[in-house]
């Protein structure tokens, strides 16, 4: 494949990131997308993880629901779903009378088999740290069992696991940058 896009990846097999933000991976035809889809599925090792970010435009008054195609293709493709996330960018990039403000975009982290390393950032303080876990199982027949932390040795740190909704406002660029930093 000679596109840019696809000579960047070759090299890596760990974690790729790509962002197709704002809608516009919708100006590529979805044959344009499998292309790729398929060159990353050649490229990611056993274990290896993608996340791939995307937002639907708005095309004639509709969502374009590419996002969606997105995930559905990667699945077929024998990726995993490892995970969807959203990222609340906390601004808007589509403004419209008629529908609310979009201001998130889809996170998927798609997997080549079971992710090799996993690195979940615990960064939510705890309501109760040190002292014992209290959840409950859902059993077989539809009933729940509570647990109790202190029976298993489970005690709350000082942080949890972040939820899956990532409040995260765009990096501004370094024109931006340099336009609204003061120097004294």
């Amino acid at each position: 494949m000679e596109d840019i896009f696809c000579r960047r990846i070759k090299y890596r097999d760990k974690l790729v990131i790509i962002s197709t933000s704002n809608g516009t991976i919708d100006q590529w035809t979805f044959e344009k997308f499998t292309e790729i889809a398929k060159e990353l599925w050649r490229v990611t090792k056993q274990g290896g993880v993608i996340v791939w970010i995307v937002a639907d435009a708005v095309v004639k008054g509709s969502e374009t629901g590419s996002s969606f195609r997105h995930a559905l293709f990667f699945k077929e493709l024998g990726f995993n779903l490892h995970d969807t996330m959203i990222w609340n960018k906390r601004t808007s990039f589509i403004y419209d009378v008629t529908r609310y403000y979009a201001s998130f975009e889809y996170m998927f982290i798609l997997s080549k088999g079971k992710p090799k390393t996993v690195n979940l950032i615990k960064d939510k303080p705890n309501k109760t740290p040190g002292k014992a876990v209290c959840y409950s199982n859902r059993k077989a027949d539809g009933s729940t069992s509570i647990t109790h932390g202190h029976t298993h040795n489970k005690v709350a740190g000082e942080y949890g696991i972040r939820y899956n909704v990532w409040d995260i406002y765009p990096v501004q660029s370094s024109k931006e940058n340099r336009s609204s930093s003061s120097v004294s």
